[in-house]
C-alpha cells in the first residue's frame, strides 16, 4: 500500500468510526439507553432551556414576515439569490402555515392569548416543548452526520445490502442504497433519491412504487425525537429493532397486495431497464470495500460539512420547522377540544381492544392521524400514562411511513404513478401489519 492509498483508507476508517460511534453505539447513562447524538442534544436543550424559547419565536417570526414579503412582492434582491428565494419564496398554503405559525409561536412563547392557543397541551407542546427538541437534534446531526454519510460507510453498507434486497423483496440492490440514506439522512432525502433512480430508468414505476412507500424510512435522528416526546428514551434500542422489525415484515407483505402489485412495470420514458455498469466477477465484500474509498477519496472538507450543514439548517429552521409546528399545533387543538381523530379513527377501535391495548379510547385516536404527519401520534402519545400505549403510539409514527406533510407531498408532485387514495390504502396496510407486533414487543420490553 503506496501513501495515497493510505490516506484514503484512513479517510474512509476515522470519520467512519466517528459517525458509528456518534449514532449507531448504544450508550446507557443513568439506566437510559441512549446514542451520543440523542446525548448531546439533550445537553443543549438543558443549557439553552431559558432562551431557547425566545429564539425559536424570533425565527418563526423571520419566516413569516420575510416569507410574506418575499411572496407577495417578489424583491429582486431575494429572487435573485438562490438561496434566499429556496428559504422565504413560497405557495400561499405554506406561506400561510409560516404566518400563522409566527403568530401563535410568539403568542405561546410569551403566555399571551387564551388556554387553546398557549395551553399545556397545545401550543406549549408544539412551539416550545417539540421544537426546542427538533432544533437541538437537528443542530447536532446536521453537522456529525457527514461522519456516517459522507467518507464511504454508507456505500460500504449499502453494497452490502443489495443482494439482501433483490433476495427478500425483489427489488434492485440500489434499493438498499436510498433505505439506507433515509435511514442515517432523513425520509425525504430517500424520497427524492427514489424519485430521480426512477426518472433515470434503474426502477420501473412499481418498483419505485414500493421502495417510496416501504423503504423512505424516518432517519434514526428523528427516531430519537420520537422517542424523546414519547418518553420512552430509556429503551431506545430496544424500541427501534422492534420498528424495524416491525417495518422489514410490512415490506415484505405490502407489495405483493394491491395496489402496489397492480402498479405497472413499465419504465419512465423508456423501453427497458437502464444499464449498470458492474463487475459481477468481484465478491461482494471487495465491491462495498472499493466504492467506500471511492466515495472517501472525495470525501467533503471541514470548510464543506459547515457550509453544507449551515444550508441545511437554514432549510429546517426557516422553511420546514414554522409549517411543521403549525401542523402539529392544528392537529393537537383538534384532538384536545374534539373528537374528530377519535371518529376518524373508530374503524381502528376493535382492533385495539382485540390486541388489548392499555388506554384504548386514546391510543386509537392516534392510529390514523399519523397519515396527515408524523409526529402526532407521538405527540399524543406524551400524553398517555401507559408505558406501552406510548411505545405503541411512538412506533406506528415511524412505521407508517406516509405522511402527507412532507414525504406524502413529495411522492403525489412526482413522476411515480400513486394517488393519494392508493397512498391512504398503503398506510392503513402498514398500520393494520405493524400494529400487532409493536403490541406484542411493547409487553416483552416494558
Amino acid at each position: 500500500m503506496n501513501r495515497a492509498e493510505g490516506k484514503t483508507l484512513l479517510k474512509f476508517l476515522l470519520p467512519s468510526m466517528v459517525g458509528i460511534g456518534l449514532f449507531l453505539v448504544p450508550i446507557t447513562i443513568d439506566g437510559k439507553q441512549t446514542i451520543a447524538i440523542g446525548l448531546l442534544s439533550d445537553l443543549l436543550r438543558q443549557r439553552s432551556a431559558a432562551w431557547l424559547p425566545y429564539l425559536l419565536a424570533i425565527i418563526f417570526l423571520v419566516s413569516g414576515i420575510v416569507s410574506s414579503y418575499a411572496t407577495l412582492f417578489r424583491p429582486s434582491w431575494i429572487m435573485g439569490r438562490p438561496l434566499l428565494k429556496h428559504l422565504f419564496f413560497t405557495s400561499f398554503v405554506w406561506l400561510s402555515l409560516r404566518v400563522t405559525g409566527a403568530v401563535m409561536c410568539s403568542l405561546t412563547v410569551f403566555g399571551v392569548g387564551p388556554e387553546w392557543i398557549i395551553g399545556e397541551s397545545t401550543g406549549a407542546i408544539a412551539y416550545i416543548e417539540m421544537a426546542s427538541i427538533i432544533f437541538c437534534i437537528m443542530l447536532v446531526a446536521n453537522f456529525l452526520l457527514p461522519f456516517l454519510t459522507d467518507y464511504g460507510f454508507l456505500e460500504f453498507v449499502g453494497t452490502l445490502l443489495t443482494r439482501p434486497f433483490q433476495m427478500l423483496f425483489n427489488l434492485p440492490g440500489r434499493a438498499g442504497l436510498d433505505a439506507l440514506t433515509s435511514w442515517v439522512g432523513d425520509s425525504s432525502v430517500g424520497t427524492i433519491l427514489t424519485v430521480r433512480q426512477y426518472e433515470e430508468g434503474f426502477y420501473s414505476a412499481r418498483e419505485a412504487a414500493v421502495v417510496v412507500t416501504n423503504f423512505s424510512a424516518v432517519s434514526l435522528p428523528f427516531s430519537v425525537v420520537i422517542g424523546q416526546m414519547a418518553r420512552i428514551d430509556h429503551v431506545f434500542f430496544p424500541f427501534y429493532f422492534s420498528v424495524v422489525f416491525a417495518s422489514i415484515v410490512a415490506a415484505f407483505i405490502t407489495p405483493r397486495l394491491p395496489p402496489l402489485s397492480r402498479i405497472s412495470t413499465n419504465f419512465f420514458e423508456r423501453a427497458d431497464r437502464k444499464a449498470e455498469a458492474s463487475n459481477k466477477q468481484d465478491f461482494i465484500i471487495r465491491q462495498a470495500w472499493s466504492r467506500a474509498l471511492a466515495r472517501a477519496e472525495h470525501g467533503p472538507s471541514a470548510k464543506s460539512i459547515v457550509s453544507g450543514g449551515s444550508r441545511t439548517i437554514l432549510d429546517i429552521y426557516i422553511t420546514v420547522l414554522p409549517a411543521a409546528m403549525t401542523i402539529e399545533f392544528l392537529a393537537l387543538v383538534v384532538y384536545s377540544y374534539s373528537d374528530f381523530f377519535y371518529w376518524l379513527s373508530l374503524p381502528m377501535l376493535p382492533i385495539v381492544q382485540l390486541l388489548q391495548i392499555p388506554e384504548p379510547a386514546a391510543v386509537v385516536s392516534g392510529t390514523l392521524v399519523g397519515f396527515f404527519d408524523q409526529f402526532i401520534p407521538a405527540i399524543m402519545s406524551g400524553t398517555l400514562e401507559s408505558p406501552v400505549s406510548r411505545f405503541v403510539l411512538a412506533g406506528l409514527s415511524i412505521t407508517q411511513l406516509i405522511f402527507i406533510a412532507e414525504n406524502g407531498t413529495l411522492i403525489l408532485r412526482s413522476s411515480i404513478p400513486l394517488n393519494i387514495g392508493q397512498l391512504f390504502i398503503i398506510f392503513l396496510m402498514r398500520t393494520i401489519i405493524t400494529l400487532p407486533i409493536l403490541v406484542l414487543a411493547a409487553n416483552l420490553i416494558l
